[in-house]
């Protein structure tokens, strides 16, 4: 029977070896610390500032791991700032599937500072610069998402992160595409206030939705009348009453009365402006219909005085 691990009672002894000139012995340290720093990071708190030239020195081969055991220690002194720079340092030793609270903490810091440089590139077209660590790990936290079947998170995570490449690979991998299309809808509709990127989203799931097997024209209708395109409508609606499917006929009448429904009175006039008009009825047929009342009313007139004459005739017999 396998002994059970025995938790040292200090890291002392593993504190000191920092300082060693042996870097295997310096590996040896870093790979022991990292394993209780969560219980001991107030006395390797006294030991930072060795953690941090390890770090510093880019000739040794460990410096990833010194990384993340300074970040550990930052994040128990409550310096989440520190905290998480230490953390970019640590390259793939930071694993943001561990299911801690320090790295739930640090990822969720993460995300935090990329969406707002995101907006500040995207939506106010400054020129701010964005840590490539900073992106390597949310396409990282992505990656993982889609990996574990969690594609509302990655939506989420893309649509915030201004990220239309991702949200379009995304949903390209997923396996409910239509639901994974919904959700995104819905998010753009509720979440996203800037006008220029909700119509950039907006466009991409259009595309997105008619690269269906089965594109939803609801749907893109739908998505259309928020971009105020009432052309696009029309030439959906001609497309389906003009295919000879009595489906799609059905369909193109669905997508009008959900336009009706909607009562943007402007917008219905936009599209029926759009469509082909109704043919006028032949003019033949048109001057027969009135010439035909005239002579109806004639053909009365004269049975009436027909039978006038019958009921007068016996009368005058007796005479």
């Amino acid at each position: 029977m396998a002994a059970a691990a025995v938790m040292p009672s200090s890291a002392a002894g593993l504190l000191t070896l920092l300082d060693d000139e042996n870097d295997e012995l310096k590996h040896y340290a870093l790979v022991h610390l990292n394993k209780v720093v969560h219980e001991f990071w107030f006395q390797i708190a006294s030991y930072i500032g060795s953690v941090e030239a390890l770090y510093e020195d880019d000739e040794f081969k460990d410096r990833e791991l010194a990384a993340l055991i300074a970040s550990k220690v930052f994040y128990h002194l409550g310096e989440l700032d520190s905290a998480l720079t230490y953390a970019l340092g640590a390259g793939a030793h930071f694993d943001v599937d561990e299911q801690s609270e320090y790295v739930q903490t640090l990822v969720a810091r993460c995300l935090d500072q990329y969406f707002e440089l995101r907006v500040k590139q995207v939506e106010q077209k400054l020129a701010v610069d964005v840590d490539a660590r900073l992106v390597e790990v949310v396409e990282r936290m992505l990656d993982r998402c889609c990996a574990h079947g969690q594609y509302e998170q990655a939506v989420g995570v893309a649509l915030e992160g201004r990220r239309l490449d991702r949200l379009e690979s995304l949903v390209a991998q997923a396996p409910d595409k239509p639901g994974v299309l919904a959700y995104a809808l819905r998010v753009c509709q509720k979440l996203v206030v800037n006008r220029d990127f909700r119509q950039q989203v907006l466009r991409l799931l259009i595309r997105l939705y008619e690269e269906c097997e089965q594109p939803d024209y609801v749907v893109i209708c739908q998505c259309l009348m928020f971009l105020d395109d009432a052309p696009e409508v029309a030439k959906i609606l001609n497309k389906l009453l003009s295919s000879g499917s009595e489906d799609d006929v059905l369909l193109a009448y669905q997508i009008a009365f959900d336009l009706v429904d909607n009562e943007l009175q402007s917008f219905i006039i936009k599209v029926q402006e759009q469509l082909p008009k109704l043919p006028e009825p032949p003019a033949a047929e048109a001057a027969a219909e009135p010439a035909a009342a005239p002579a109806a009313a004639a053909g009365g007139a004269e049975a009436a005085d027909a039978m006038d004459t019958d009921a007068a005739a016996p009368a005058a017999a007796p005479a």
